[in-house]
């Protein structure tokens, strides 16, 4: 089960977004034969820099919504970026490409919502199979703690135009049994200052320890070569936030 599939709300996904992973995985793209795949390419946050940067990107996403988000920021780019972008709609669990990379990556703690073992073993397979030998594949994810409250909420706001807010609510629950997260996302849309509209979205969320991803990524084949606890390559350690993997295809 892949278990978000944002909609009508994934214009708005990027006002939201962080983009302190774009350079960790540009670097990784570009020193890998300027060829790479992106499972769960959303909006094409990522992908679209990596073009910038003279590399060849693939994309697949389950959301039409976010593939259509990425297509009409693709038309606002010069034809030598759009050209090097494939956008296709699909299951990261399940895939068959033509084509085979040096390089795959899946960002923003996507492969999170894989909220099974048995889903996490299919997506990393489907990789492992689009990858070309000594191909690389990097991913973060949350690091889970027990420490944190199994309950949480927080509201961010942003100007989407001059006349235009966006106020994106959050409550998420962690289930302190299996650790999946379900989380409610409300996009509540102001134009000087009337609420216009208001878009919601559900999901859920595995967090997954980093010793049982090693022993599924071991499963399929792949070879550990480096745990990152940050996008600055700083050292993984328990208290980091993140755990940035990067595993290579034999």
């Amino acid at each position: 089960m892949i278990a978000m599939n944002y909609g009508p709300a994934s214009k708005y996904y990027d006002l939201f977004a962080s983009r302190d992973d774009i350079n960790f995985y540009k670097e990784l793209a570009v020193d890998h034969g300027r060829k790479a795949l992106e499972l769960g390419v959303g909006t094409g946050r990522v992908a679209i820099e990596l073009a910038k940067a003279g590399v060849t990107i693939w994309g697949i996403d389950n959301s039409k919504y976010m593939l259509n988000v990425a297509r009409q920021k693709l038309r606002k780019e010069n034809p030598s970026v759009r050209k090097r972008v494939v956008l296709k709609l699909g299951d990261m669990r399940n895939f068959k490409l033509k084509e085979t990379f040096p390089v795959a990556y899946v960002a923003s703690s996507t492969f999170e919502h894989c909220i099974t073992e048995g889903d996490q073993r299919k997506c990393l397979a489907s990789a492992y199979n689009a990858l070309q030998r000594k191909g690389m594949l990097a991913f973060d994810i949350s690091q889970p703690t027990n420490e944190k409250s199994v309950n949480s909420w927080w509201i961010d706001r942003k100007e989407s135009s001059k006349e235009e807010e966006v106020v994106r609510t959050i409550f998420s629950r962690r289930n302190p049994k299996t650790n999946i997260v379900s989380v409610n996302l409300f996009f509540d849309v102001y134009h000087k200052g009337i609420m216009k509209k208001r878009f919601y979205e559900y999901g859920e969320a595995r967090l997954f320890s980093k010793e049982t991803v090693e022993k599924i990524l071991e499963k399929v084949g792949f070879k550990v070569d480096k745990v990152y606890g940050n996008f600055d390559k700083s050292e993984y350690s328990q208290k980091s936030e993140k755990v940035i993997f990067l595993v290579t295809k034999p």
